[in-house]
């Protein structure tokens, strides 16, 4: 036969869940803001990589018109 519980006991215990409930949230407050700073650092890199490849080719083009200005001055 299972013994009777109170409304008390199960209130202290309802108020001990919560207080534990309560300690977790905060010591894994810090992670969850260092893993949102994380996702934005990787929005920021997201963004470096979308501008990389016209950058490099702006590169390329401008490189490439040097070599040819460069051989056509030299003839």
């Amino acid at each position: 036969m299972i013994p009777d519980i109170s409304h008390r006991e199960i209130y202290d215990r309802l108020l001990a869940v919560e207080t534990k409930v309560d300690r977790i949230e905060q010591n894994t407050e810090g992670v969850v803001k260092a893993f949102e700073a994380a996702q934005g650092a990787f929005t920021v890199l997201e963004w470096f990589g979308k501008l990389a490849k016209p950058i490099l080719w702006i590169g390329g083009l401008v490189a490439a018109a040097g070599i040819i200005w460069q051989n056509v001055k030299l003839k």
